[in-house]
């Protein structure tokens, strides 16, 4: 359970990270870090950041508690969105975004309560996006104004910038299916367009309603940015209208190839098809004159000629050259 009345070591008896960390300006300016966390509500904290990394079902009940956080944000919390939220409530705004891995595509939720006098993150797993803006404010010497808006800014972006990174890692792969064309069988690599086809979808998914929320931030009036702040979330949104649409762009491209080669393998079957009905129809009035000569009526004309035989098979072969000529006359053979 958390403490709230007492200090929080850095590693617990695993040694795995902190489960809670607290980072708070004073009304003088100071910086302080992993303070009490009822300290937070003391007269001379102006500011504080709160930090929970992987905490308990009764943990995240004990701080909603604590910090009189709606219940409908914190049941967000808990059983994670499937997409990016913006949801406003008395007193504070709250967020749900995601951090994506790099390699999986694993979606991994962050949850943010932010107003002008706090920000707390609720995250379920270590994230470096995270890791990364708290140093740089930890080791910061002072801190902005408004330092809410611009935490929440730094986080948003270092999610955005690993968007990036994974988007160049699909471009990557598509790029490489090109390069197998001749080497992997077809199946191979319709299997492998499909599931790029499947990680764009996700991605998109994650991506387009995440510009709608950062475009809702922009015109919201429950957001005071100034116009420093507004430059930037604009920045970041015009960079999630890129990534989406990249992933659009990527999205028809797999689209042509999974269609071509679709195409390529009915035109194949086709030609498969083509070439079976042709020597069936070749060896069809052979079959019709072998069945009429296997008969074995005992009073058949033929079956006295010296030359019956050679001359039957003479005549089958003659109509199955015959044959061949006229389909090939008729281009049946070509781009076989």
């Amino acid at each position: 359970m958390i403490d709230v009345y007492g200090h929080l070591a850095d590693r617990n008896a695993k040694g795995s990270l902190i489960m809670i960390r607290i980072l708070a300006k004073t009304t003088a300016g100071e910086l302080i870090k992993n303070i009490p966390l009822d300290a937070v509500h003391g007269e001379n904290i102006e500011w504080y950041w709160i930090d929970l990394n992987e905490p308990k079902e009764a943990e995240i009940k004990q701080f909603q508690q604590f910090f009189n956080l709606y219940s409908i944000a914190a049941g967000d919390s808990r059983h994670h969105s499937k997409r990016p939220q913006l949801k406003y409530f008395s007193g504070y705004n709250f967020l749900a975004v995601h951090a994506m891995s790099p390699k999986s595509l694993r979606l991994y939720e962050i949850d943010l309560f932010v107003n002008h006098a706090f920000i707390i993150s609720l995250h379920g797993k270590n994230l470096k996006e995270i890791n990364d803006v708290w140093h740089a404010y930890a080791n910061s010497s002072m801190l902005d104004e408004d330092v809410s808006m611009n935490v929440l800014h730094k986080i948003l972006d270092k999610i955005v910038d690993k968007y990036f990174l994974i988007a160049g890692d699909l471009e990557d792969r598509i790029d490489a299916i090109d390069k197998s064309s001749k080497k992997e069988p077809i199946q191979h690599l319709i299997n492998r367009v499909f599931r790029i086809r499947s990680d764009l979808l996700s991605f998109r998914h994650v991506a387009l309603p995440f510009r709608d929320i950062i475009n809702r931030i922009l015109e919201s009036k429950h957001f005071q940015l100034t116009d420093a702040q507004r430059a930037q979330f604009r920045n970041i949104y015009d960079n999630l209208a890129r990534l989406t649409h990249m992933v659009e762009s990527n999205m028809e491209i797999t689209a042509d190839i999974r269609d071509s080669y679709i195409s390529l393998t009915s035109y194949r079957m086709n030609n498969i098809m083509k070439t079976l009905t042709v020597i069936t129809t070749i060896f069809m009035p052979l079959t019709f004159i072998a069945g009429i000569y296997g008969m074995n009526f005992k009073y058949m004309p033929e079956l006295s000629w010296r030359a019956g035989y050679y001359f039957v098979l003479g005549t089958m072969f003659g109509i199955g050259l015959a044959m061949f000529i006229w389909f090939k006359k008729k281009g049946w053979f070509d781009g076989g």
